[in-house]
């Protein structure tokens, strides 16, 4: 091959790996905030099941999951409503099975709050399955806010490290016992929340 090939060849390559290095850029200084703004419901937000957004729910949800998520998962609605949100702890996977859930039993405690919201919402209320949607994406966007907010950033085509976050789920980052209010999962089994446990809400 010609020395001058080799040279066009390589100024080809390395000009797409600067178009995919450039696809994500720095944004302006407030745009986190902004989207932050937008997007994520604060504290104390009513809700359509009638439960403040406060991660003090946490264990009520997570209890949900083990009285009612069993005789939920063959309702559609349950079912269908969970396929269609990713789980933002690992979002290569949905909320119905996100990527701890190889085994029977197992999930993060952030999959299981809202698997456990989403079984109240269809057997104790009645909610359908966009109703469930809405209200699990709420209440998902609320207590994990850094991986959406970073998703959205992404989405507008900006660069979510450079407002130190980014999208890759906490679960591959090793984080599955750092609380849910840290970015994290909040544990595989006891609940990790200082927060709730053994401090103040």
């Amino acid at each position: 091959m010609k020395p001058w090939i080799v040279i066009g060849i390589v100024a080809v390559v390395a000009t797409a790996a600067l178009a995919v290095g450039l696809s994500l850029a720095a944004g302006p200084p407030g745009a986190a905030d902004e989207i932050r703004a937008e997007l994520i419901p604060p504290q104390g937000t009513e809700t359509a099941y009638g439960i403040p957004l406060s991660l003090a729910s946490l264990p009520q949800f997570i209890g949900w999951w083990t009285t009612l998520v069993p005789p939920a998962q063959d309702r559609p609605e349950y079912a269908d409503a969970l396929r269609s949100l990713v789980a933002p702890c690992c979002d290569d996977n949905t909320a119905f099975r996100c990527c701890c859930e190889t085994q029977p039993g197992q999930a993060c405690n952030l999959t299981r709050s809202a698997k456990g919201l989403a079984a109240h919402l269809v057997l104790d209320l009645g909610f359908t399955k966009d109703q469930i949607r809405e209200n699990v994406l709420q209440w998902l966007e609320f207590a994990r806010p850094d991986y959406y907010v970073a998703a959205e950033l992404a989405a507008r085509g900006l660069d979510p490290a450079s407002y130190g976050l980014t999208t890759q789920g906490s679960c591959y980052r090793g984080l599955c016992g750092a609380p849910i209010s840290q970015g994290g999962c909040g544990g595989m089994n006891e609940l990790v929340e200082p927060t709730i446990v053994g401090g103040s809400v």
